[in-house]
């Protein structure tokens, strides 16, 4: 990656002194928001790399090349992979991409190169320096095609790496800040950020260093904006095998099917509250695209219908316009709920699911319309699922076995759907094929 941008320095923004920072401020010069994490990012260039070498020289991650193209592949890529792990550093992958070139041959192309990520393995990034003579709108529309296509897969939401003068002349407006940034800006130690993002999640500060165990000394060197447990959040947990029993299940916020998306320093954890004792929560947002989300992924031993329940326990459960997105059986069906109208759990209605780990999923964006400034609160807890003609269980804040719907109201530890509410709930909801 060679993006040169030679800028002044300039003052440092000054991060609002809240529990949680803003999600939407000018864009700016902008500092890390504390401690930072040495890494690199590598490619054939740098020709033969000594990976203990790297790591005795305190480098803690490292992105390795796969190609540069749909036909530029790197032929060091399973070397320089395989060379990371083995000695203790963090690793991801990246491709420089060509938006003129087949979008998903490309993105294809990295997946197969790529293979399942491993538990630690961080996720991918998109090295977006190119514009291939196309109009910011097309640029901007086929990175999205992109990312789009290989998050899904990689089960990680992919990284951007770019300039702040290419993307503010090349891609142009597009608000792809639920997107981590890298900022490539050689010259300042707060390093600009383009529109719509409000921090920097990797600087690329310097292209020309000489990095003990790389023979090539015009090695690009990153810092992480963040602590090392903060790196670690964003890499691949390990892979959801709990699966839901034929007559029912829950999937809570402490499992690993759970993940809380986005950047990490928007969500919060409870570790005393919630089902199970824990929860997770981010403030919400009147942003056109989400910045945090809370996604459960859903593995059925039985295919069937079942009633699902969602958690929103008080005080964090403030937002009342939160959609849950529940993907099942081949469909999406966006159901809006009033997190604040039950402590405990609420039905969202009964849903055909398929057996087996087949894309299911739900999930909760932040950006609910409710502004940031509100300090409004989006709980992330448990998911229950019930196989519908089976008595909803009592306890743990289900309603009782002869009140399957929840009749009983919205009493703390009482299911939240009355039939009126439940049947308006599932007269709002939009249904889409997928």
């Amino acid at each position: 990656m060679r993006i040169l941008l030679l800028l002044p320095l300039a003052a440092c923004t000054a991060e609002p002194a809240e529990p949680m920072l803003a999600k939407t401020q000018q864009a700016a010069s902008v500092c890390a928001d504390g401690p930072t994490i040495e890494g690199i990012d590598v490619s054939r260039f740098q020709g033969t790399i000594d990976w203990a070498k790297v790591a005795g020289a305190g480098k803690k991650f490292a992105y390795i090349q796969i190609s540069r193209s749909l036909t530029d592949i790197d032929a060091k890529f399973p070397f320089n992979w395989a060379g990371a792990k083995a000695n203790g550093i963090l690793r991801g992958a990246y491709q420089r991409f060509h938006p003129g070139q087949d979008v998903i041959g490309q993105a294809d192309l990295f997946l197969n190169k790529l293979g399942t990520p491993e538990v630690g393995d961080l996720p991918p990034m998109l090295d977006v320096e190119d514009n291939d003579g196309l109009s910011a709108a097309t640029v901007a529309a086929k990175v999205k095609q992109w990312v789009d296509h290989v998050e899904p897969v990689v089960g990680l939401r992919p990284i951007i790496y770019t300039g702040f003068f290419f993307w503010r002349d090349m891609v142009g407006s597009a608000d792809m800040s639920q997107y981590a940034l890298w900022i490539a800006n050689y010259s300042a130690t707060c390093p600009l950020v383009p529109d719509h993002w409000t921090r920097w999640a990797f600087h690329q500060y310097s292209s020309t260093v000489n990095v003990p165990g790389i023979p090539d000394n015009t090695t690009d060197v990153d810092k992480f904006n963040g602590t090392l447990d903060d790196l670690k959040a964003l890499a691949a947990r390990p892979i959801c095998d709990e699966v839901i029993a034929a007559d029912g299940g829950v999937v809570d916020d402490a499992s690993a099917c759970f993940t809380a998306g986005g950047d990490p320093q928007f969500i919060r954890h409870e570790e005393t509250a919630g089902f199970g004792g824990t929860l997770q929560w981010t403030h919400t947002t009147d942003n056109a695209a989400p910045a945090n989300f809370g996604l459960w992924q859903l593995d059925f031993a039985e295919a069937g219908k079942y009633r699902v329940e969602v958690s929103t326990p008080a005080p964090f459960n403030q937002s009342k316009q939160a959609v849950y997105k529940i993907a099942h059986a081949g469909m999406v069906d966006d159901v809006p709920v009033d997190q604040s109208s039950a402590d405990g759990f609420q039905v969202l209605g009964d849903f055909a699911f398929d057996a087996g780990a087949t894309d299911q999923s739900i999930r909760v964006n932040d950006n609910t319309g409710e502004p940031n400034s509100t300090n409004t609160q989006l709980v992330f807890d448990a998911v229950r699922f019930t196989r519908s003609g089976l008595p909803t269980p009592g306890g743990d804040g289900g309603p009782p076995p002869d009140d399957p719907i929840g009749s009983a109201g919205c009493s703390a530890g009482g299911a939240a759907a009355s039939w009126p509410i439940l049947a308006l709930l599932l007269g709002l909801r939009r249904r889409r094929r997928r």
